[in-house]
């Protein structure tokens, strides 16, 4: 049987994160593709997107932390995924790679 995507963890993050309430949003850094796709990748890059920033932003308690969520197994973190999260981390924000929604509930778990 196949690990579950990058998608399929990510919806069983968000409805963990339904369940218990948290504050949250997912940083749709993803463009697609085809021509409306590169139009839309143009337009972010004008409004500031930046390549790399984690996935997801979670409020927990009084602590905001981020997540950029990898599947169980295979996935790679960019360089610019992980100067995200050292800059990150550098400034206080609690930010992991997960390999998996498991592994991102256990980080939120241990904060809370």
């Amino acid at each position: 049987m196949k690990p579950p995507t990058e998608a399929q963890e990510g919806r069983t993050l968000v409805a963990y994160l339904r369940i218990k309430g948290y504050r949250f949003t997912h940083i749709a850094n993803e463009t697609g593709s085809g021509t409306g796709a590169r139009f839309q990748g143009i337009r972010n890059k004008q409004q500031g997107v930046s390549k790399g920033f984690p996935d997801y932003l979670v409020i927990v308690g009084n602590k905001l932390v981020a997540i950029e969520l990898k599947r169980t197994k295979g996935g790679r973190v960019s360089p610019e995924q992980k100067e995200w999260i050292e800059a990150l981390n550098s400034a206080g924000i609690n930010t992991i790679v997960a390999k998996g929604a498991g592994e991102a509930i256990d980080f939120i778990e241990k904060i809370a």
